[in-house]
């Protein structure tokens, strides 16, 4: 009773309790079982997220992209117009003076030589040292003792280094006093010539005259001598006979004379020997003139004859003994004159020397020393620095015009031709040029003490009003050459390096490719790939015909190829060294792994091109 009117003495409170009631038997059910659907639902999502995220981290979707296929190297920039200043000095000397690095200095000027000037004048007027105008203008040939007015001479530049001369002063007068030794000697044998020329011609007219008189002496003989002789003995003989005629008739008459006793005995006797006397006397003429006629006219002949031919003879030698003497003469004068040319050259080379102790700038430009590599001897270029005959000393860039000179390995020589564009990096600074010398030989100066090959290369920059004030010559640079730029119609698709391996297919041959996610089977299917082109991130596919071949956009390709580890030649896969048989390899492989790698890279990018 009690109870019932509380009831209805708290109509409000019986509300409250009704509400709880409800609330406990039908509301709060309702609420877990919503928030356990949502619950759900987020725990789904959230698993097909990751999924999702898991699937993309393992695969990558093959699709085309644009393929920029560069070649970076390093590089140094160096003047394209520049000249080289290096020591001419004979021997080793010692640097004086230098001018400091950096300095502009001004090169070689002209000048037109004005009534009154002298050499000497000139020189001191440019404040230059006279050898070094004389050198400067050596081919004009000119009379220094006598300038035209009006020619125009070269002056030298600024003065740029000076060498220690040593001794070379005290050489060049030495040299000069030899100089003079030879010209004397040349006169002198110049004298002697012109003597001998003289008694050679002297000598020749005493044999010829000698030879007219033997000719003439024995025309003489022969007309004269020697007929008078025999018309002499004939005549004695006649007149003997005469006698003898004369005496046989004095002889009769004085016999009728004796027998009449007119005359004694005696002068018949004496007529009688007078008789026999002319008669002794005939026949001796007689046999004095067959003995002359054979023998005495013969032998004065052929020793007239003799004189002849030896004076014919003589004349003969002397010409041979001109023609030798005077040879011997001009002889003597080509060697005296052949000595003082020697003795003048050395003169010459000396004054070159002295000359060559000053080197000026033969351009305007910008004093940089010259760099040493690292096989060349000597040390710095410094004041008081000891250098040798044909050391490089300065470098004398004209201008700011700047090339790169480049080392270009081996393994990449093959992507790269003339006339590509290729982009510089100097500091913060982007210089576009080309590529414009590329050798075909090994450069055997970058070899050093590795047994990789290099060839020399070139990037000439872009034309510019000015190159900034920070660019200088020396500076190492970045180089990125442009081997091809696959974009718009010419892309391939592309994938991460990581997605292609190498496979072995038999025993001893390999396969590269990719692991494709066959969508039916859910499984990995093995896709032979060919690499077109590579760089350091991608790899651009060849499009292929054959549907075994190659990827197609869409596909999902496996980024972890290594998971599949079965028949993958992991050795190449990770290393790309391809199959070895480790049994050989000592014997027949002599490859790093890294200049492999390079070779891949050339071989492919090579077949793309």
């Amino acid at each position: 009773m009690n109870m019932t009117n509380e009831s209805k003495e708290n109509p409000a409170e019986n509300s409250t309790t009704n509400a709880r009631a409800f609330f406990r038997k039908w509301l709060l059910p309702s609420i877990g079982l919503v928030f356990a659907l949502s619950v759900t639902a987020v725990v789904l999502h959230l698993l097909d997220r990751e999924e999702e995220v898991q699937l993309q981290e393992k695969y990558y979707i093959a699709e085309k992209a644009d393929f920029l296929v560069t070649v970076k190297l390093t590089g140094t920039l160096v003047a394209t117009d520049v000249v080289t200043l290096k020591s001419e000095l004979e021997g080793e000397t010692t640097i004086q003076s230098i001018v400091e690095e950096g300095t502009e200095v001004d090169g070689n000027t002209t000048y037109l030589v004005k009534k009154g000037d002298t050499l000497q004048s000139i020189a001191v007027e440019h404040d230059k040292d006279v050898l070094c105008v004389q050198l400067l203008n050596k081919e004009l040939n000119l009379d220094w003792d006598n300038l035209p007015e009006g020619q125009e001479i070269g002056i030298p530049g600024d003065l740029l280094v000076e060498l220690d001369p040593l001794r070379l002063r005290e050489r060049i007068n030495t040299q000069d006093i030899a100089v003079q030794k030879a010209e004397n000697a040349l006169n002198r044998a110049k004298g002697g010539f012109e003597t001998l020329k003289l008694s050679a011609a002297l000598a020749m007219k005493v044999a010829e005259n000698s030879l007219q008189n033997a000719g003439m002496d024995l025309e003489k003989t022969k007309n004269s001598t020697v007929k008078n002789y025999v018309q002499n003995l004939e005549g004695m003989i006649a007149n003997f006979e005469k006698d003898v005629a004369l005496a046989e008739k004095n002889l009769k008459a004085y016999k009728k004379l004796k027998e009449l006793g007119f005359v004694s005995e005696v002068e018949v006797l004496r007529e009688e020997s007078s008789k026999a006397k002319t008669l002794h006397n005939i026949e001796m003429a007689k046999v004095d003139l067959d003995a002359y006629r054979k023998y005495d006219q013969v032998s004065l002949l052929s020793v007239k004859q003799l004189a002849v031919d030896e004076a014919t003879v003589n004349i003969e030698k002397t010409k041979v003994k001109n023609r030798a003497d005077l040879s011997d003469a001009n002889s003597t004068v080509y060697t005296a004159f052949k000595t003082l040319e020697l003795e003048k050259e050395k003169l010459e080379d000396l004054r070159e020397q002295m000359a060559n102790t000053k080197i000026y700038a033969p351009q305007s430009g910008t004093v940089v020393y010259w760099s040493k590599h690292r096989y060349e001897g000597g040390g710095p270029i410094i004041t008081g620095a000891k250098v040798y005959r044909g050391r490089n000393l300065i470098k004398l860039p004209k201008s700011k015009s700047l090339k790169v000179e480049i080392s270009v390995p081996q393994a990449k020589r093959s992507q790269l031709r003339k006339d590509m564009r290729a982009w510089v990096q100097v500091e913060d600074l982007t210089l576009p040029g080309t590529l414009s010398m590329l050798g075909a030989n090994v450069d055997n100066n970058q070899r050093g003490h590795s047994d990789k090959s290099y060839f020399k290369g070139e990037i000439t920059l872009d034309e510019t009003d000015e190159f900034p004030s920070e660019i200088a010559e020396g500076m190492k640079v970045t180089v990125e050459i442009q081997v091809v730029n696959l974009a718009g119609e010419n892309q391939r698709i592309r994938v991460p390096n990581q997605c292609v391996t190498t496979r072995m297919i038999t025993e001893d041959k390999t396969q590269r490719g990719c692991w494709v996610l066959n969508p039916e089977t859910e499984k990995h299917d093995w896709r032979p790939v060919t690499i077109e082109y590579s760089d350091e991130t991608y790899i651009a596919i060849k499009a292929e015909s054959d549907p075994g071949w190659g990827l197609r956009e869409g596909e999902r390709v496996h980024l972890s190829p290594l998971s599949e580890a079965k028949n993958l030649n992991l050795e190449e896969g990770v290393r790309n060294k391809g199959l070895i048989d480790l049994k050989k390899s000592n014997k027949t492989n002599a490859s790093s792994p890294e200049e492999e790698n390079q070779e891949v890279n050339s071989s492919t990018g090579a077949e793309g091109a």
